[in-house]
Parts: structure tokens; C-alpha cells; sequence
């Protein structure tokens, strides 16, 4: 009697601790998954600021005015004013999958567009500490803005881009904004599709701030985001930045 007990006790136990194996992993996985998708915004200094920047991983984002900005930005960022009525609207723009590296003069407006940003579903919000100043105070460089203006932005409605469509040529199109860091990194390379397929292809680039009927018509809901058409459909989109040779193929194929 003694035997069977003994023999059947050690088969239970295990049980129980597989039981409470399990449990314990399902519990660590939880809070590990928890831990992942959780918001926060931190406050960071110059030179952790510069680390993530540098690290390629975020978006940075400016929010400081367009004054403020002609005297010097961080490479790479996006420029959002603030003060601008529509600075929500736009930056439900920016691609929320990313970090996001927030900065202003001093520190001050940057941590309240923080707030704005974690409210509107950034996850990770990083906040300049002492603001592009602290930045300078550590000697990182700044870059001047070219103020020149990007002519082959075109603003439409959509009655007129509805007629812009009728062509059997492919049709490229990219929202785009002048604001956008990786709108502005993609302009060089739609203007060398424009001269590669003058003869054969339509390719331009929408202001989605000035041509908002256009980009609700299209579920625009960041930028950039590149839409091919030809004889009036959607063939094809993609958001985010996307190489040279992608987009030819993409053209290409529906020559």
C-alpha cells in the first residue's frame, strides 16, 4: 500500500509543478508583451537625445516655429510648429510604429506636444531635455534649412485629380508634405522617375496639407505614402520611405 502511494505521488507533483511552470511563463509572457506595447514619455538629456537620433530607429520632430527652425535644426527632423491650429491633425501623419524624438527651444512646448503625441497613440516619446539649446550647449551640429521652394509640389482637388487619372499611362503619385523629414529625403528620388519616364509615365508628388479632399478620398492617413494608378484604378500603394529600384519596378510593370 505504501508502494502505490509512492509510486502515484512523485506523477502528481509533476503535474502540479507543470501546472505552475506553465503558469509562470504565461504570467512573464503577459507582462513582457505588457511591457512592450506600454506608453511612456521621458525626458532625456543632449547626449542620450543624440544617441537615439543617431540610431536611426525614430522619427525626430521639430516643433519649434518656422523662425525658430530657419536658425538651426537637428538633422533629419520633421518640422512641426506648435502654435499651428492643425498640429494634431498633422502629426497623425507621422507613422505611429516608430519612436518618436521631440524637441523645441527649451524644452518647455516639446513636453506638452508629448503629451499631445502620447494622447494621439505614440507609444515611445522621447522629450529633449533643455530643448535644441541643451543640444547646442553640447556642440552637435545643426543644419540650415533650404528655403528654397519645391515647385513640383502641386495641390489639387479633386474633380482635377479625378481627371488626371483618365490617362493609360501608370501614374505615380506621392502624399507627400513639406514638413515630413522622409518626404523631403524622397523628393530627389520621384524627381528622377519624373525625367526617367517623361514620355511614358505620370509622376508627381501632393501636398496633402493643401489638398486635404484628395487625401480623405484616399485614406491618407500618413506620409509619405506612394499610390500607382493607371486608367483610373489603384493598382498599387505603399507607405513609408521605399528605394528607387522598388518604385521602377512597380512602374514598370504596368507599362
Amino acid at each position: 500500500m505504501n508502494r502505490k502511494y509512492t509510486t502515484k505521488f512523485p506523477t502528481f507533483m509533476r503535474k502540479i509543478l507543470l501546472i505552475i511552470l506553465l503558469a509562470i511563463i504565461s504570467v512573464n509572457l503577459a507582462f513582457s508583451q505588457t511591457q512592450d506595447t506600454k506608453s511612456f514619455i521621458k525626458n532625456v538629456d543632449a547626449k542620450t537625445f543624440k544617441a537615439l537620433v543617431d540610431s536611426g530607429k525614430g522619427i525626430t520632430l521639430d516643433v519649434r516655429t518656422p523662425e525658430e527652425v530657419a536658425d538651426g535644426y537637428i538633422n533629419g527632423s520633421s518640422t512641426i510648429n506648435y502654435y499651428d491650429e492643425d498640429f494634431e491633425t498633422k502629426i497623425k501623419l507621422i507613422s505611429k510604429e516608430k519612436e518618436i524624438y521631440v524637441y523645441c527651444k527649451g524644452g518647455g512646448r516639446s513636453s506638452e506636444a508629448a503629451k499631445i503625441l502620447q494622447k494621439n497613440g505614440f507609444k515611445k516619446v522621447y522629450n529633449l531635455d533643455g530643448g535644441i539649446m541643451g543640444w547646442e550647449g553640447n556642440d552637435y551640429p545643426v543644419v540650415k534649412p533650404d528655403l528654397k521652394k519645391d515647385e513640383k509640389i502641386q495641390h489639387v482637388n479633386l474633380e482635377d485629380f479625378s481627371k488626371i487619372l483618365t490617362t493609360n499611362k501608370p501614374i505615380l503619385i506621392e502624399f507627400h508634405t513639406v514638413w515630413c523629414a522622409p518626404c523631403r529625403r524622397m523628393a530627389p528620388v520621384m524627381d528622377s522617375l519624373e525625367a526617367l519616364y517623361k514620355d511614358s509615365a505620370v509622376i508627381f508628388r501632393i501636398d496633402v496639407d493643401k489638398s486635404k479632399e484628395v487625401a480623405k478620398a484616399y485614406n491618407i492617413s500618413g506620409v509619405p505614402v506612394f499610390i500607382l494608378f493607371k486608367n483610373g484604378k489603384e493598382l498599387w500603394k505603399h507607405s513609408g520611405m521605399i528605394s528607387a529600384e522598388e518604385l521602377k519596378k512597380q512602374i514598370q510593370s504596368n507599362f
